[in-house]
């Protein structure tokens, strides 16, 4: 091999071009295999309505605490590449691939070539990377929005200039459009310069930038208001759970560790022996927004989920893969290929079970047009909120994911979630007048048994299980 050949393989953007290349491959594999999940039902449901304003004034009940921005964006991607599973997982799957440019260009940027090269291998194969990207919704593009903000306003603060500011301003508004865990991002961001300042620092762009993020918010802010209020008092299980009945002595505790564990990272020293403001920002974009959530979820309620923090989880691995380096170069290239190989290995153990809405519909069509299919209202919830109601999904939760996959004209009941009585007497009076009827219920059995009819009169059977999904067969027993 000669040494312009040799030289130019090992050369940082070959290696990373080999990288994205594998990544690619491993996005792609498996994108039709499993159907579209109810999540990702309402991501095609928004995604299909006629126009962006529509999207934006989807009621608070069809999708709450989801932002806008991904729909509209699903919208016009859809309109060109049509609404199929593939179609709509594809452009997770591009962000994806921008995530890893994105992750090799922060590396480099704030600390060298051989970090940004690691830390793409390592995010590359992880299973938050491959999860998302076979996913239809906004996690993929929330993480790479937040990796070009941080990479902008690293900028921005290093050598302000009005197109700096401007798209670190509007990479800040985009952020919080895609995902409301993008305000405590921003507020990091805001410590962050608060200490610049605070050191002498007297630039106004970063600021300016952050004012125009909180400007460009200013439209959803009722919006968003109007959903937190829904969102807390509906208990719904994708983003907010029921009280655990913490001592109040135990949640002050964790509000007043999670306040000054954030402020050491922010205003704390460093080692004497470093200078490295980089590393800084790695930790406290990486970790304060995992701490706010943790503490939140012992103070108020259980609020933690890995994806509402994606973003920080891709910067919190460039940072540890800068601190391996500090055992030298052969060290940080062998726990990478080991790091990256064991991720791979273990993504599809960690996908989630699939709901196979494909499989329903088929099932229930097969079982004549005139069997009822019942679905529960209410929010996704557990415990004491069960029995409460709420108002949520006045259609049905699954009703959109059913719809998406069932084209048959089967009757489609809704049964009150929060009434289980009245939920087994419809349920009983459907299946008894056509034979036979379905329930697809996110309960879990203990909770479902309650709505289920008498097992003395009625044939209940599970036929499919899958995430926070349970379908029971329902017929009358013969006489």
């Amino acid at each position: 091999m000669s040494g312009a050949r040799a030289e130019l393989l090992a050369r940082p953007e070959t290696l990373f071009a080999a990288i994205l290349t594998a990544a690619a491959i491993a996005f792609t594999l498996g994108l039709k295999s499993d159907s579209l999940g109810a999540s990702e039902a309402y991501s095609a449901m928004a995604a299909a309505l006629a126009t962006p304003r529509a999207i934006w004034n989807i009621p608070v009940l069809h999708d709450p605490g989801k932002q806008v921005f991904y729909y509209i964006l699903l919208h016009f991607w859809s309109g060109v590449f049509g609404l199929s599973v593939v179609a709509l997982r594809s452009l997770s799957v591009i962000f994806a691939l921008a995530e890893l440019l994105l992750v090799f260009a922060v590396g480099r940027e704030m600390f060298d070539d051989q970090t940004g090269l690691a830390a793409a291998a390592v995010w590359a194969f992880n299973p938050i990377s491959v999860v998302f990207a076979h996913r239809a919704r906004m996690y993929s593009m929330f993480i790479a929005i937040g990796l070009a903000q941080l990479l902008m306003m690293w900028r921005t603060r290093e050598r302000a200039t009005a197109f700096r500011v401007a798209s670190c301003g509007v990479l800040g508004a985009m952020l919080i459009y895609t995902h409301l865990g993008g305000l405590v991002i921003l507020g990091v961001e805001a410590a962050l310069l608060l200490r610049d300042s605070s050191r002498g620092s007297r630039a106004p762009g970063p600021w300016l930038a952050l004012g125009v993020a909180a400007l460009l918010w200013l439209p959803w802010l009722p919006i968003a208001n109007a959903q937190s209020h829904t969102l807390v008092s509906g208990h719904w299980l994708d983003w907010i759970a029921p009280d655990h009945h913490y001592p109040i002595a135990l949640k002050l505790g964790a509000a007043v560790a999670a306040l000054a564990v954030s402020a050491w990272l922010v205003f704390g020293p460093l080692p004497a022996d470093t200078n490295d403001e980089p590393l800084r920002w790695c930790a406290a974009w990486s970790l304060i927004p995992a701490i706010a959530f943790v503490a939140g979820s012992v103070a108020i309620r259980p609020i933690f989920h890995i994806r509402y923090v994606a973003p920080s989880a891709a910067v919190l691995v460039i940072g540890l893969v800068h601190l391996l380096g500090g055992l030298g170069a052969r060290t940080r290239n062998l726990v990478t290929v080991a790091i990256a190989s064991a991720l791979l290995l273990a993504s599809p153990e960690l996908q989630p079970i699939p709901q196979h809405w494909d499989q329903i519909a088929d099932m229930v069509a097969a079982s004549g047009p005139s069997e009822p299919v019942f679905l529960e209202d209410g929010f996704v919830t557990s415990g004491e909120a069960l029995h409460a109601a709420n108002g949520g999904f006045p259609f049905g939760y699954y009703s959109i994911p059913f719809d998406y996959y069932a084209h048959s004209p089967n009757p489609r009941v809704i049964i009150p979630a929060h009434d289980p009585a009245a939920a087994r007497n419809t349920i009983e009076s459907r299946v008894s007048q056509a034979g036979g009827g379905w329930l697809l219920s996110w309960e879990n059995e203990r909770e479902a048994r309650p709505e289920l009819p008498d097992p003395a009169r009625y044939r209940i059977s599970i036929v499919l299980r899958g995430e926070q999904l349970i379908v029971y067969r329902i017929t009358p027993l013969e006489r």
